[in-house]
């Protein structure tokens, strides 16, 4: 696979999008804003998007580093959010 290939599966991978609720199997379903709810269980699931954005919205004055400790989100991939301009930090 070429770097342009390369680059573009990452940007598509970069927010882990999903598709399988870890607690039952069944099929989640996307609710937008990176949440997701499952279609057995009702289980609430969220991509790292989703886990990003509900944890800056919590912390007005948090950094990408705090961001990503917390959340288990990269800070490369944090770092995309914000010039992708999903998210703000520090605001």
């Amino acid at each position: 696979m070429d770097r342009l290939g390369k680059a573009l599966e990452k940007m598509v991978d970069v927010h882990s999008r999903l598709d399988v609720c870890g607690v039952c199997g069944g099929k989640l379903i996307f609710r937008g804003c990176g949440e997701y709810v499952c279609e057995n269980c009702s289980d609430l699931v969220y991509d790292d998007y989703g886990k990003v954005r509900r944890y800056v919205e919590t912390h007005k004055n948090t950094t990408i580093s705090d961001t990503a400790e917390a959340t288990g989100v990269s800070q490369n991939a944090i770092r995309m959010m914000i010039r992708e301009r999903k998210i703000r930090i520090g605001l």
